[in-house]
């Protein structure tokens, strides 16, 4: 298995901000899985300590023979074994109060003959200042997370939306009040999701709907963008027609850019 720690733009903007209302959950690296014959064990390190954990596979369903936590006490514990679906994220119970894990150990396959791949996503919630004073903040997770504020890489968050049921349902985000932007931004943040319509309405009173991922679905603690037409980025409303694709509800951020 090789382990992979996300530091591309997509895993940096997918840090978002810390909602009182639910989870926010970060995406802090990858696990690649083998097909049958993988039997290694690989060890996953963590910055800090984590409110929350999910394992979610890609590519193909991938089984774990046990995925073992170690914590900050010294001790492990198997805290998953059995099948993660693909394109589903299953959250994994911590015991009791033990929320400072350390490293992960994996012992997975993968169903497909060309290996899958397991994301490890991560609710930080309170633990923030954790990481950023741990040894490991300056030279890996400063370059994972852009933490203090409501700008992330120059995307400023704005507001969320929601969307429940297997059917598109339709939501109006009117957060910009006439701002000027040159994009916006959506991010998943619990489920990963589609959006079979996206129409932004200007502050002339004219609509354009935007084609974002040509319908194609939006995964989970990524961001996606689009530009908006050169002559009208005085945003007023978003319309938006989506769905969760692997969840029955999902919540999704809003970001603009200017």
């Amino acid at each position: 298995m090789k382990f992979t720690r996300i530091a591309a733009l997509s895993a940096v903007l997918a840090a978002g901000i810390s909602m009182p209302a639910f989870a926010a959950w970060d995406q802090v690296g990858t696990v690649d899985v083998g097909y049958r014959a993988d039997r290694d064990v690989r060890h996953f390190d963590f910055g800090g300590p984590i409110e929350k954990l999910r394992l979610q596979a890609e590519r193909s369903d991938i089984y774990c023979q046990s995925v073992r936590a170690t914590f900050g006490n010294g001790r492990t514990r198997e805290i998953f074994s059995g099948r993660l679906r693909e394109g589903r994220a299953k959250t994994v119970d911590l015991p009791g109060n033990e929320r400072n894990v350390k490293r992960l150990d994996f012992r997975c396959d993968a169903s497909d003959r060309h290996g899958g791949r397991i994301r490890v996503i991560a609710d930080v919630g309170r633990y923030r200042g954790d990481w950023m004073h741990g040894p490991n903040w300056g030279a890996t997770w400063a370059h994972v997370f852009n933490w203090g504020s409501n700008v992330v890489n120059d995307w400023q968050y704005l507001g969320k939306a929601s969307f429940e049921g297997r059917n598109d349902s339709e939501s109006t985000f009117a957060g910009w009040r006439g701002r000027g932007s040159d994009a916006i931004a959506l991010k998943p943040i619990d489920a990963s999701a589609r959006c079979s319509r996206i129409t932004a309405t200007f502050a002339n009173g004219r609509s354009r709907q935007l084609n974002l991922h040509n319908g194609d679905y939006l995964r989970q603690g990524e961001y996606s963008a689009v530009d908006l037409p050169g002559d009208k980025r005085n945003l007023t409303s978003l319309i938006m027609k989506c769905r969760a694709t692997d969840a029955r509800r999902v919540t999704i951020q809003i970001y603009t850019s200017k």
